[in-house]
């Protein structure tokens, strides 16, 4: 997309970091209003702990259904009918009467995200091919600020106006994100921009030939199943996980995990950008593992010993999921070819990553205390050592599935 219009490609940039600005602030909304919102629908105990395992399923099902849909409506079709159903699902959330449209709301709500998640990629290298590092870096920062966001501005809402208001609020992110898409779409039809891409490589993308074949997708799939595993089961046990070991109080405790939310800010934006750099694909898979090794290191055998220290470590192991994004783009020929491996990667690595919560907690549960579990997170974490190994070839997944067709 090198002769890409200034003045488009501006838009379209703007338009990618809006959406993503706007797909991830359902996931963490409820959570910190769940007292309030259980005065007037119940929500405590295992109510809540279900919602909480909506995000992860529902991506994992919109990533096996996206590539499609966005075959069929366009890239930026796609984005038009995530942000307008984004945007109602939140109101839906809002005006909910009972448990049950309150759950079938989230799960509207995380489809459409799970949809956002996959056709980022592929927007990022139709639009903006030779940028892949900095404005995956963008939209990175994006969903990482629209996902601590609601922990802060959705309460101050909630004080101001009611929990009601507080969670439709987002539906504003939402409908924002789709104006730049609103001009981008009918200009792209009226070119033919779609139907010629998609006519130009439709062979690469309907060729039978699974990406399981391919060592460099099946990479990015690991590096993206372990950031996933990591991070869902430190949201879902860091708390009361320190408490135990660590001896600290419960507002530490609330302190350590905000800690490992804010530096999911300084890993979105340094690491897309060197992700793409030839060679530096190994170290950083290699500093992740190191990262997680030490803090979980710290926790089994001096656990009273500086315990925001290793939880800092811990903090900055998922960085490949920062990198994963990029690579999704730069280690794809087409946008199309990018929108299939995101829709690979985001279905298995979501429900991979999806169980280690269940399996964190189940672990804590038989054995009565974290050593099991930690040890298990630790042999997670490993997973990436061979993706690391693979990585530093700098293969394309094309040019590897070519190979068998």
């Amino acid at each position: 997309m090198s002769q890409t219009p200034r003045s488009t490609l501006i838009l379209a940039m703007t338009g990618i970091v809006l959406f993503a600005l706007g797909i991830r602030t359902g996931v963490a909304a409820v959570s910190p209003l769940s007292t309030r919102i259980d005065l007037d629908v119940p929500l405590e105990g295992l109510t809540l702990g279900i919602l909480g395992t909506i995000p992860p399923v529902a991506y994992a099902v919109s990533a096996a259904l996206s590539p499609w849909f966005a075959r069929k409506v366009g890239l930026e079709g796609a984005v038009i009918a995530v942000g307008l159903l984004g945007g109602v699902a939140h109101v839906w959330r809002g005006i909910s009467p009972t448990y049950v449209s309150l759950f079938v709301a989230t799960i509207v709500l995380m489809l459409a995200a799970g949809v956002g998640n996959v056709i980022l990629p592929g927007l990022v290298k139709l639009y903006a091919p030779d940028r892949i590092g900095p404005l995956t870096a963008a939209y990175g920062t994006a969903m990482a600020f629209s996902s601590a966001a609601p922990t802060v501005l959705g309460v101050w809402l909630a004080d101001e106006f009611g929990w009601r208001w507080s969670l439709a609020a987002w539906a504003v992110i939402s409908i924002v994100g789709i104006i730049p898409w609103l001009f981008l779409w009918p200009r792209a039809k009226a070119k033919g921009m779609q139907e010629a891409v998609i006519t130009a490589t439709l062979p690469i993308v309907t060729a039978p030939v699974s990406l399981f074949r391919s060592p460099t997708a099946l990479s990015i799939m690991a590096i993206f199943t372990v950031s996933g595993a990591m991070a869902y089961s430190w949201f879902a046990v860091l708390p009361p996980a320190l408490m135990e070991l660590s001896g600290v109080s419960a507002s530490s405790a609330a302190l350590a995990l905000g800690l490992f939310t804010i530096m999911g800010f300084p890993m979105s934006l340094i690491v897309p950008p060197l992700a793409v750099r030839r060679g530096w694909s190994a170290p950083l898979v290699g500093a992740s593992m190191v990262f997680n090794i030490v803090g979980l290191g710290g926790l089994l055998l001096a656990p009273t010993v500086l315990p925001f220290v290793w939880v800092t470590f811990l903090s900055m192991g998922p960085l490949t999921f920062a990198m994963s994004l990029a690579l999704m783009g730069h280690r794809t020929v087409n946008h199309l070819s990018a929108l299939i491996l995101s829709g690979f990667v985001n279905k298995w690595g979501y429900v991979f990553a999806a169980g280690a919560p269940v399996l964190v907690g189940l672990g804590r549960e038989i054995s009565g205390e974290w050593t099991a579990s930690l040890l298990g997170l630790l042999a997670v974490s490993l997973v990436s050592l061979p993706a690391m190994l693979i990585l530093a070839k700098e293969q394309i997944v094309d040019k590897e599935l070519a190979e068998y067709r």
